[in-house]
Order: structure tokens, then C-alpha cells, then sequence
């Protein structure tokens, strides 16, 4: 018994269960990690120092810190935190680590692209014997056309400066064409079975599909350039033919300013026929006519367009002239308008002409008062009637030129030609080189806007309907080749 006495002390057991206190705490604390090292800072506290007078007072401040600790400790909602690790969403990125399922579907998609290369050399076979065909004679043909175009080049250019001195300058050029004329044909006439027989490969490759079907000659006074120029131009511009439509003579003093004399229509003739025969197996150069419309003059026109064989007659209304002017323009602006979209349908009523050229073009009269919508009515009415004849109108791409600076006609109208099936023509009204096939990619894009999947031209007065999309894929594939 004498050895239970010894711990039943009360000065042993007061201090001992203190102590036991601290170590209790420190055991709970002691998963707490930060628990432990407040226990070590618990005896550094030496109830004893609080006796120091001044020096050991800064410990015993520190020491009501430590005892403020124990309450921190009660946040045992920190504990509640160790749930929170449960809920880590690192563990969802093991979902991700599934994402490698989904890279083994790429070697799938690999799998797939195997036998399609196998389809690709199957393919290439018959296409690489076509190509290599063409090819041949592509190469002979590049260094030949440079050879006539360089003959051919100086006998135009010194007729081009006449003409761009003055209007009046134009009289003795025709004469000297005339003569040039003459003496081109010699050297021509020798080259003629090379340049056809080695020239038609070039169309092959080229692809060229689509003509331009309005352009001019410095014997319209207003124009500039060679018809060889053009030529030029349109072989560049992707084009498989160009139509020269220079404007007609006219009788009695019409409007003579602006046309060819009656005198100079076989030199038309003939200058035409001598680019046509300079450009043989390169591009095809056809004979065409912007033929006036003008109340009373229906007679003459149509004993003209007997005159030559023509591909083309490509009827027009000018209300710009003086003696349209001197003669409707009457009453108000809008009326005036009415008038000529009037004599628009009656030119296509006369049946003179294959196509009706840039058929708006009275917008640029006082263009800042056009306005469709006033017009649309009589518009409407005039569409109807044209479209009963048969015959085509035309988009003409030189109204982005011209003062009201919208193609003729626009796409209201357009939309509107091709709800009636109008047949549908592209014009540059080229008035210099430069400007042969100009937007051409941008009209057919409008016309396709507009509804119409077919646009043509004309050989022989026989309209030639293609498909848009083909026209374009052959502009842009011809181009290339050009370039």
C-alpha cells in the first residue's frame, strides 16, 4: 500500500495533471502538424518571467498570443477543409487521361486516308496523258505568236498617234490604215499556215470560253488604239473572241461626231478583217455594229446591216445626242426617261437587232436625280415587252465609268430581266485597249445575284449560250495560263 501513496500526493498530482493538460493538448493537436510547434513555444512562456519587472515583460506579451492560439485551434472547421481534398478535381483529370481513347481514333482516321491515296494515284494516270499532250505543243507555241505580234506591232503605232493628236487628225488615218492595210497583207499572208496550225493549241490550253461583245476603233473619232491592241488586251483578259461594234453611220448629218462616215464603213470593214486575219489561231476577231436607234431612221439601218457579214448587230438608244435631245427632250426629267426606256422597246420590236445596248443608260441624265423606284413601272412595262421578241440585253461593264457609276443597267433592274429570261450579254464598250474585258469577273458575279446561270454571245446573229460558271472558271484558268 505504501507504494500508492507516493502518487496520491496532491502537490505531485496538482502539477502533474497541469502538465498532462499541456500533453493532452499537444496529442490532440498533434495530427494538426501546426499545433506541435505551439506546444514547444508553451514552456518558452516560463510563467516564472512574468516576475521579471521590465525585461521579461516583452516575453509576456508574446505569451497571450500563444494563449489566444488555443482558440485557433478550436477552428476545427480547418478539419472540415480535409473534405474538401476528397473533392479535388485533380481526380477529374483522370477523366481526361481518357482523352487518349480519343487519340486512338486519329490512327483510325489515318487508316481511312491510306486507301484514299491509293484512289488519288489511280486517278492521276488519266489525267497526267491528256496534259501531257497539249503540253508539247504549248511550249512550241509561246516563242511563235511573239514573232507576228512584233511584226504586226510597228504598222499599227504609227497610225495611233494620228488619231490622238485631234478628231480631225482621224480623216488621213483612215487613209493611211487603208494603205497599211495593203502592205500588211503581204507579210500576213506568208506566216498564215504556221501561226493557225501552231496557234490552236494555245485555245486547247487556255480554256477560253467567252467573247467581249462591245468595243470600238479610232474611226468612232472617240476612240483610241489599234483594233490589233485590242486584240492584245482581250488575249490577256482570258477571252476566247472579241466583237468590234464600232458606232454606225448615220444619215443626214447625225450626230457625225462621234460615228464613222458613210465613206469610211468599208475601211471599218477592212481593218477589222485585217486584225481578224493578224490574230488567226490566237483569238477569234468578229465583226459587229452598235447600230443607232432612232425614230425614222429604221429603213437605213436596216438596208446598212445588209452591207457586210456581220456576227453581231448590237442596237443602241443615245439620248445624249443633239438630235435626240433637240427632238424628246420635252416636259420633265422623269418623262424624258419614260421616253427613252419607250424607244428602248421599240428598237427591239423592230426586230434590227441581236441585243439592246446598255439598257439603263439614261441614269447619267442629271444622274443625282436618278431614282429607280419612279422609273420602275414604265421599266416594268418595257421589260415585258422585250422579252416577247426574243431578243438580248446587255450587261456593260464601262458604266462603273461613266458619271452615274453603276454597270448598265444595275442590279435591280438586271433582277428583273432575268425573272423574264432575257437573254443576257457582257460588254466592256471598251473606247481603249486597256479596258477590253474589264469587270467582267464582277459582272458575271452579278448576274449570277440576279438569277441568271446562262450567259451568251453572238457568232454569225446566232445567239451561243454558256453556263456563268463555266465562263468564269475559263477566264481565271486562261488568265493563269497567261500570266
Amino acid at each position: 500500500m505504501s507504494k500508492t501513496h507516493p502518487p496520491k500526493s496532491k502537490a505531485a498530482q496538482k502539477t502533474a495533471p497541469a502538465k498532462t493538460s499541456v500533453k493532452k493538448v499537444a496529442s490532440k493537436t498533434a495530427p494538426k502538424k501546426a499545433p506541435v510547434k505551439a506546444v514547444k513555444k508553451t514552456p518558452v512562456k516560463k510563467v516564472p518571467a512574468k516576475k521579471a519587472p521590465a525585461k521579461k515583460a516583452p516575453p509576456a506579451k508574446k505569451a497571450p498570443p500563444v494563449k489566444k492560439a488555443p482558440p485557433a485551434k478550436k477552428v476545427v472547421p480547418a478539419k472540415k477543409a480535409a473534405p474538401a481534398k476528397k473533392a479535388v478535381p485533380v481526380k477529374k483529370a483522370a477523366v481526361v487521361k481518357k482523352a487518349p481513347v480519343a487519340k486512338k481514333a486519329v490512327p483510325a482516321k489515318k487508316a481511312v486516308v491510306q486507301p484514299a491515296k491509293k484512289v488519288i494515284p489511280a486517278a492521276a494516270k488519266p489525267i497526267s496523258k491528256p496534259v501531257a499532250k497539249p503540253a508539247v505543243p504549248a511550249k512550241a507555241v509561246t516563242p511563235v505568236p511573239v514573232k507576228p505580234v512584233e511584226v504586226k506591232a510597228p504598222a499599227p503605232l504609227p497610225v495611233a498617234k494620228a488619231p490622238a493628236k485631234s478628231a480631225q487628225a482621224s480623216k488621213p488615218v483612215l487613209k493611211s490604215a487603208a494603205a497599211l492595210a495593203e502592205i500588211v497583207v503581204e507579210p500576213i499572208a506568208a506566216p498564215k499556215p504556221p501561226v493557225v496550225s501552231e496557234e490552236k493549241p494555245i485555245a486547247v490550253k487556255s480554256g477560253a470560253l467567252f467573247y467581249d461583245s462591245h468595243m470600238h476603233t479610232p474611226l468612232c473619232k472617240h476612240a483610241a488604239g489599234e483594233p490589233e491592241e485590242y486584240a492584245a488586251q482581250g488575249l490577256k483578259s482570258g477571252l476566247k473572241g472579241i466583237i468590234f461594234t464600232c458606232h454606225c453611220p448615220m444619215p443626214d448629218g447625225f450626230w457625225p461626231s462621234v460615228r464613222m462616215s458613210d465613206s469610211e464603213f468599208d475601211t471599218y470593214v477592212a481593218i477589222v478583217q485585217r486584225t481578224k486575219d493578224a490574230y488567226r489561231g490566237k483569238l477569234d476577231v468578229c465583226l459587229g455594229l452598235e447600230s443607232e436607234f432612232f425614230p425614222g431612221h429604221e429603213k437605213w439601218i436596216e438596208n446598212l446591216h445588209k452591207r457586210a457579214d456581220f456576227d453581231y448587230i448590237l442596237g443602241a438608244v443615245h439620248w445624249q445626242s443633239k438630235d435626240y435631245l433637240a427632238k424628246f427632250e420635252t416636259g420633265t426629267i422623269e418623262n424624258f426617261r419614260r421616253t427613252y426606256f419607250e424607244h428602248l422597246a421599240q428598237s427591239a420590236e423592230t426586230g434590227l437587232y441581236d441585243c439592246l445596248a446598255h439598257p439603263d443608260l439614261v441614269k447619267n441624265y442629271h444622274p443625282d436625280s436618278w431614282c429607280f423606284a419612279i422609273i420602275k413601272n414604265t421599266v416594268t412595262t418595257v421589260l415585258d415587252r422585250i422579252a416577247k421578241t426574243g431578243v438580248a440585253m446587255e450587261v456593260n461593264t464601262s458604266g462603273l465609268n461613266k458619271s452615274y457609276s453603276e454597270m448598265n443597267p444595275g442590279n435591280e433592274m438586271l433582277r428583273m430581266m432575268a425573272d423574264r429570261k432575257i437573254p443576257i450579254v457582257v460588254g466592256s464598250d471598251a473606247h481603249k485597249p486597256t479596258r477590253v474585258g474589264e469587270h467582267f469577273i464582277t459582272a458575271l458575279n452579278n448576274l449570277s445575284e440576279a438569277g441568271y446561270e446562262e450567259v451568251s454571245y453572238f457568232q454569225k446573229r446566232q445567239r451561243i449560250d454558256l453556263k456563268i460558271s463555266d465562263v468564269l472558271a475559263s477566264i481565271r484558268k486562261a488568265i493563269d495560263a497567261n500570266s
